[in-house]
């Protein structure tokens, strides 16, 4: 981790744009021209799908996630690639200020099955912690569905403590980023 470099790299409609770099991984800021990898990673990714939604990934969700993502100047989606090279091998969907000022939301964080277990979520999301600490975030939070118990593992894993339950079998999670 002590290679691990996160920094703010300039504003963007108002909020703060996001640069994160981690050993392993580019984290590239994402728009219509990176879809094709998104959507990819979906692909690569059938179960969490099925699991969340009862479908595997539609043809378009890449797509409309980015345009979701575009009409909303608080959020951020961003495709993480190895520096290595070879196909993009996960997606970061972000939201700035959400639910209040200070903290940020964690839509998706998505690794392809094939590459999980590597890493490369906890590099991630401690590439974004740095990130948010170093732009004054205080909390960041995130919401994990009762069909997905591997990802309520891995976040309370890496220090996420149950913040509530919503009535729609979702527990919300929440890391308070000390120092901020």
């Amino acid at each position: 981790m002590a290679n691990l470099v996160a920094e703010e790299a300039g504003r963007r409609n108002g909020g703060r744009e996001l640069l994160l770099r981690t050993p392993r991984l580019l984290v590239i800021p994402a728009d219509c021209a990176q879809a094709t990898g998104i959507q990819a990673c979906f692909d690569a990714t059938p179960d969490y799908f099925v699991r969340t939604s009862g479908r595997p990934p539609g043809p378009d969700d890449a797509v409309r996630l980015l345009a979701d993502a575009e009409a909303d100047p608080d959020r951020r989606v961003f495709l993480l690639v190895p520096r290595s090279g070879g196909p993009a091998l996960g997606v970061l969907d972000l939201h700035l200020d959400y639910p209040e000022p200070g903290a940020a939301h964690i839509g998706l964080l998505l690794v392809r099955q094939a590459c999980q277990g590597m890493g490369f979520g906890k590099e991630t999301t401690a590439a974004l912690e740095g990130a948010l600490r170093r732009c004054g975030y205080r909390t960041l939070r995130l919401a994990v569905g009762d069909e997905n118990p591997g990802a309520r593992d891995f976040w309370e894993g890496i220090g996420f403590a149950e913040a509530g339950r919503l009535d729609r079998g979702v527990t919300v999670y929440e890391k308070p980023l000390h120092g901020a």
